[in-house]
């Protein structure tokens, strides 16, 4: 009986840890992504001739920034 509460407890933890790790994972994936990759793929279109693509995705994110901006204060 011992043993079957500890194997309980055992993959309870492990579940919330696991729960933790993609969590974490998912918000350090965001930073990385709004912060580096996504202006360098903007400077990278813009660059190589594409203006015409980079500016409405540069258009459409501003207006997230301050459309999101707005609804947090």
């Amino acid at each position: 009986m011992l043993t079957l509460l500890f194997m309980i407890t055992v993959g309870w933890i492990v579940w919330k840890v696991a729960i933790l790790g993609i969590r974490m994972t998912w918000g350090i994936t965001k930073f990385i992504l709004g912060l580096v990759v996504f202006p360098i793929l903007v400077i990278g279109l813009f660059f190589a001739g594409l203006v015409y693509l980079a500016v409405p995705i540069l258009a459409i994110a501003g207006l997230i920034a301050l459309l999101g901006g707005i609804t947090k204060a």
